[in-house]
């Protein structure tokens, strides 16, 4: 088996946390990338099961997780794509803070920042994506509501960064009773 290169050496090291595999690798996280890789793949062919993941990568077994590692990694994108994915959200972005008026941005009409709109949508994992459809959503114009296409991972980032926020609010309490000031 060989590990397809379009997966980075950081995808190979959440794989191994997911799956409880540190255990059998040794200081991982400092491997080069091509050390990682000759050694995962070794450990691959020794297992006979590993534990099934529901919350990243939605894999049962591992045959799955050998497909998914042959194949190319699906979350990367390239630096042409993601340009002009950037560009897009930061034209809607702009048309959101002039307040949703077409004379005033790139379009030339709503079905078109509709359109561009579902187009990006896939890509919410980029935070500028994420940013410029939720900000779009607000327009009354646009009908249906574009749905936010995020990662499994990425959802579980945003809730745990959420919790934590609300852990940090600062709450007032009442306290009842008599309290004496005293000025020295």
């Amino acid at each position: 088996m060989k590990i397809h290169q379009s997966h980075t050496r950081k995808d190979i090291c959440e794989i191994i946390e997911i799956f409880d595999l540190i255990d059998y690798i040794e200081d991982y996280s400092d491997l080069s990338k091509k050390d990682l890789f000759n050694q995962f793949t070794g450990i691959l062919s020794k297992l006979k099961k590993i534990k099934r993941d529901d919350e990243f990568l939605f894999i049962d077994d591992l045959k799955g997780l050998k497909d998914y590692l042959q194949k190319p990694n699906q979350t990367r994108i390239t630096v042409k794509e993601k340009s002009e994915i950037m560009d897009i959200a930061k034209d809607i972005i702009f048309y959101c803070k002039n307040g949703f008026l077409i004379s005033t941005s790139n379009f030339e009409d709503t079905d078109q920042i509709k359109s561009k709109a579902d187009y990006i949508s896939c890509y919410g994992n980029i935070p500028t994506v994420a940013r410029a459809i939720n900000m779009l959503n607000v327009d009354d114009k646009i009908k249906p509501k574009i749905e936010l296409i995020l990662s499994g991972k990425i959802k579980i980032q945003m809730r745990k960064k959420y919790e934590e926020k609300l852990k940090k609010q600062v709450c007032l309490k009442k306290n009842h009773g008599r309290y004496v000031i005293r000025f020295d």
